[in-house]
Order: C-alpha cells, then sequence, then structure tokens
C-alpha cells in the first residue's frame, strides 16, 4: 500500500495530512505560525519558518509511529503570490513577502497604467491587479531595494521555495505561475510586457513543469526512503478544485471562508473585460475562472465581534458555537430579512441598507448571510451569460457547514447546492495529483473515481423567491453605484 504525504500550506497554519493509495486519511497535524505585520501594507514571514514547520509536522508523524521511510511521495499545496526571491545557492535575500503584502500598490497602479488592464488580463487572467500582485512585488524590489535585486537569482513562490529545500531544484508549476502576473497562461511563457516592466528576465523564473510531475528525491538527510519522490502540486484553490472533481466544465464550486472564491472550469475561457472574471491555469492545461470576493465570512466575523459580541458566551451556554448561535438568531427573520440588505465590503465602505423602527438584531444577522448569497448568485449569472450551464454547486469552506447559509444560498441562487463532507479538499487534491504523478493511477479522473466526494443534496425552493429577487435588485444597484 502506497502512502501519499501532503503539505497544505496557508497564510498561517501548515496542515500535514498522510493519504494511502485509496485516500483513507492515515495522520494528521496542523502547525501554525505567525506572520509579521509591522504596518499596514507589510506582511512577512522568515522563509525558514516554512521549513522548519515541514520538519516539525513530519517530526509528529514519527513520533505517532509512522515509518516516514514508506511514504511513497511528498506533494505540497500552498497560497498563491507569496514572494521569495532567492540568491544563487537558494538563500532568501528578504522575509517571504506575503500574499495580504500591498506595500507595491503605486508599482501595480504605474503597471496598470503603462501595460493596461485589458493587456494584462488577456494575457494573465487577472484583472485589476494590485499591490499582492508578484510582479508588483519584483518592481518595488528593484526601486526601494536594488541591492537585493542586483543579487536576485530566482524568484520563488511557497511551494517552490520547499521543494527546492527538500530537492535542490528550482521548479514551479503552472496553476501556481498563474498568480504572478509574469506569466502568460495561454502561451506558457513568460509574458513579455509585464517582465520588461518589472525587469524580470526569464532566467529569474524556475523551470515550470505540468501539475502532477515527478521532480526528484528528498536529500537522504531527512530521513525517507529510497523510494520516496518529491512532487508538483498546484496552488491550493486548484488543488480544493481537483479534491472535489472540479475538473470538466459544468462543475461549479464556491468556498466560503475568510473570503468567497469559486472555481469553474472551462475548456477555453472568454477575456471579457466588460465583465471580467480572474482565470488561472488549471492542473491538466484548461483553465478555471476563479472569482474572488474579499469578505464572505469576514464579515460575518464582524458582525459578530462588533455586533454580537455575546455570541460566543451566549452560544456556549447552549452547546454551540458563536457561529451557531448567529444561525439561531438569524432564523428569527424571515427570507429578504424585512427589507434589510448588508453591503459586504467592509474592506471600502461597506454597511446596512433598508433598516427601520422594525428591523431587530435577527434581521441583521440573517442579512450578512443573504448578502454573500446575492454576491454568488451574481457570479453564476456571469458564468451562464457565458454559455456555462450549471446545475449543482459543491459548497466548502467554513460556512458550508452553516445548514441555513446553505439553504439561504440554494434558494438564492436557485440552485442545488451540496456541502462536502471532508473538510480537507485541498490536502486530497494534492493527493490525487501525486498518486498520478507515480503512476498509482493512470488520470485524475480514475482517481477521484476511488473516491467519491459526497453530501447531502440540498434542492432549491421557491416559496421564498420573489423576497429575495427584490433584495437582489437592489444588492446589485448598490454595489454597481459603490463601483462608480
Amino acid at each position: 500500500m502506497q502512502k501519499l504525504l501532503t503539505f497544505d500550506v496557508g497564510t498561517t497554519a501548515m496542515k500535514c495530512i498522510l493519504f494511502d493509495e485509496n485516500f483513507n486519511q492515515l495522520f494528521f497535524a496542523r502547525c501554525e505560525y505567525d506572520i509579521s505585520t509591522p504596518s499596514e501594507r507589510i506582511a512577512e514571514l522568515d522563509p525558514e519558518i516554512y521549513f522548519s514547520t515541514f520538519l516539525e509536522c513530519v517530526n509528529k508523524m514519527r513520533d505517532s509511529g509512522i515509518d516516514t521511510r514508506q511514504i511513497s511521495s511528498i506533494t505540497f499545496t500552498t497560497q498563491g503570490e507569496t514572494l521569495i526571491p532567492v540568491d544563487r545557492d537558494g538563500r532568501p535575500l528578504t522575509s517571504a513577502i506575503v500574499w495580504l503584502d500591498t506595500r507595491a500598490e503605486r508599482e501595480a497602479e504605474d503597471l496598470r497604467e503603462l501595460i493596461g488592464d485589458e493587456e494584462i488580463y488577456r494575457h494573465t487572467g487577472l484583472w485589476g491587479i494590485d499591490g499582492a500582485l508578484p510582479s508588483a512585488k519584483v518592481l518595488w524590489l528593484s526601486k526601494n531595494k536594488p541591492e537585493i535585486y542586483e543579487r536576485l537569482f530566482k524568484l520563488l513562490l511557497v511551494e517552490d521555495y520547499l521543494i527546492y529545500r527538500l530537492t535542490g531544484r528550482f521548479v514551479s508549476e503552472a496553476s501556481l505561475q498563474s498568480s504572478t502576473g509574469w506569466y502568460d497562461i495561454n502561451g506558457e511563457t513568460l509574458f513579455s510586457d509585464m517582465a520588461s516592466a518589472c525587469g524580470i528576465r526569464g532566467d529569474m523564473l524556475p523551470e515550470i513543469l505540468p501539475c502532477a510531475t515527478v521532480v526528484g528525491k528528498p536529500f537522504d538527510e531527512f530521513g525517507f526512503g529510497e523510494n520516496t519522490v518529491v512532487t508538483t502540486g498546484a496552488m491550493d484553490q486548484i488543488s480544493s478544485a481537483v479534491g472535489i472533481g472540479n475538473i470538466r466544465e459544468g462543475i461549479f464550486s464556491e468556498t466560503t471562508g475568510t473570503a468567497l472564491v469559486v472555481g469553474i472550469t472551462v475548456e477555453k475561457p472568454v477575456y471579457d473585460t466588460k465583465t471580467p472574471i480572474t482565470v488561472y491555469k488549471h492542473y491538466d492545461g484548461k483553465f478555471i475562472y476563479m472569482p474572488y470576493y474579499s469578505t464572505a465570512g469576514m464579515a460575518l466575523k464582524w458582525f459578530r465581534d462588533t455586533l454580537m459580541p455575546y455570541a460566543e458566551e451566549e452560544g456556549r451556554r447552549r452547546g454551540l458555537s458563536a457561529y451557531e448561535y448567529i444561525d439561531t438568531v438569524a432564523e428569527k427573520s424571515p427570507a429578504g430579512c424585512r427589507g434589510t440588505i448588508m453591503l459586504p465590503s467592509l474592506s471600502h465602505g461597506g454597511g446596512f441598507s433598508g433598516i427601520t423602527l422594525t428591523t431587530d438584531i435577527s434581521d441583521m444577522a440573517r442579512s450578512v448571510l443573504e448578502a454573500v448569497a446575492y454576491t454568488l448568485r451574481g457570479i453564476i449569472e456571469l458564468a451562464e451569460a457565458r454559455g456555462i450551464k450549471i446545475n449543482e454547486v459543491y459548497s466548502l469552506g467554513g460556512g458550508s457547514k452553516s445548514p441555513l447559509w446553505e439553504r439561504i444560498k440554494a434558494d438564492v441562487c436557485q440552485k442545488s447546492f451540496i456541502p462536502v463532507d471532508f473538510p480537507e479538499t485541498t490536502a486530497l487534491g494534492a493527493a490525487v495529483l501525486a498518486s498520478v504523478s507515480i503512476g498509482i493511477y493512470e488520470s485524475v479522473d480514475v482517481a477521484l473515481s476511488k473516491n467519491k466526494i459526497s453530501g447531502r443534496v440540498i434542492g432549491a425552493e421557491r416559496e421564498a423567491l420573489a423576497a429575495y429577487d427584490e433584495n437582489y435588485k437592489k444588492f446589485t444597484k448598490y454595489i454597481q453605484e459603490d463601483q462608480q
């Protein structure tokens, strides 16, 4: 029985999950770390922390009695956009500039003016780039840290860096490179306009391999077996899509976590600049629309902390989590929240509309849940306008654990929703890719047939649709006015 070791490397934690070849979970560990945020726009992490956390996870696995010499593959799935520039010896020249870091906002504005949003979008799939973009961060380094830029040898992302530390090879893969701004996702090559503007040469990039490719053996010092190999994975959102089987047209998945992230697989994307949707490279050369809305669960957390600070204590008294308690409050409000509408874009001015003397806390609580559902409905309508047929929506993230929220989403969007039972779909996707790379299965399709994702189907009901439609029209109008 072969064993597939995966590492899901997030912003503040690394999850280590070991699967057997039938994708049964054999081991799980979660190790946390803190990013440094010395100012509003800065978010950094010492790259050594990523690697030491990897070693911590491996040691926990060994302490549990697992023989790491019997592991067949090691695969990382990581956040996109976090930049780690290194010198010729692979030593980091700076702290990892985390994806949350927006110090390069001015440089991003310069790039938009110089190249143009439409040209950037048609080559990279990214619309309205901001200071989180790795390309903009390189430009920032060249302007503000020339002594570092001059020593720059390779531009690595988190997966690349960890693979290098294990194997000594500078490699990356296409789905991860899709988040950089310097990668042309259509030609699968360097986007020359962006590269020229940022001072990026082709030899600064690692070798870009397909997802699910064997890179090499880990160094002997790490204590793995003679037959253990390191393989390329995929960016975390792509890996999660693979994990639930979102690998062909017509499959739609949404993750309601801190943010709302949607995945829609397509053979060939439409780069409509009037209604742009972010496009990434999928694991197999296809593409995936991946619209992203920054405040979903974040809006609910703000609501909990600001307007219901007693939710945690009251929930504990009733044997519930704070969010489960908020659901019991929100359930007291009817569909449409008696006209209360929340605009969840709290990072640049959100709020509530339609509040009257009869509005109570249940209306406001439910309006947060409905606002995310309205946002999701807008994304579905954009996809369907491109000719993509959507019948079912696979639902992931913390939000999928709320029966009320799932019911609201299904009724607002008039689609069947399937909350996915298995919580670690990102790691599962990495294991699926690894199983193909080392020849256990001949394809991702075959591998997925061994592990059918299950979940209770929540069908759409029409009883509340009129109330939702009225609020959705107002919500859409408010969003459009906010964007003007």
